[in-house]
């Protein structure tokens, strides 16, 4: 599968759907693609997000053809909502899959920037309760940025 199809698969499942600013949430996993290093970390960041957000399964994924190797940087990118987000994050870091380990780190990257500047336009519209939230997201966001950098050491 092609750059190109993954990147319309994206595009495809998350249309109208917004972000916390109210702007479309497929920017994310595109940013998020286009900070990979290789073909696979692009493929699999434009996807990201798909099998949490939308209704595609992993099976819908593999039926389009998606490749092997991303589809499992996307199950182990997949975040079960009955698991510790810390936990998460944990198992990606330990499980040598680079493919997922370079993909979530680039989503923290991008998650950590787009929050503070989410955060600073709230506290400069004086949105205390959007500030709030913002602030333990991104707090939430930079210690998982963390465990990488101490995991990976």
């Amino acid at each position: 599968m092609t750059i190109e199809e993954t990147l319309q698969i994206a595009l495809d499942a998350h249309k109208g759907q917004k972000d916390l600013d109210g702007k479309p949430a497929v920017l994310h996993p595109v940013a998020v693609g286009l900070m990979g290093s290789n073909d696979a970390e692009i493929k699999t960041g434009f996807l990201h997000d798909v099998l949490e957000d939308t209704d595609l399964t992993i099976d819908d994924l593999r039926e389009r053809g998606v490749d092997k190797e991303v589809l499992a940087a996307l199950e182990l990118l997949t975040h079960n909502k009955g698991t510790d987000y810390f936990e998460y994050v944990h198992r990606i870091a330990h499980s040598g899959n680079y493919t997922a380990i370079h993909t979530k780190i680039n989503d923290l990257k991008h998650n950590c920037d787009r929050g503070m500047k989410s955060f600073r336009m709230a506290k400069e519209l004086n949105d205390t309760e959007k500030a709030e939230r913002l602030a333990k997201i991104n707090e939430k966001h930079l210690k998982a940025l963390q465990i990488f950098r101490h995991d990976m050491i």
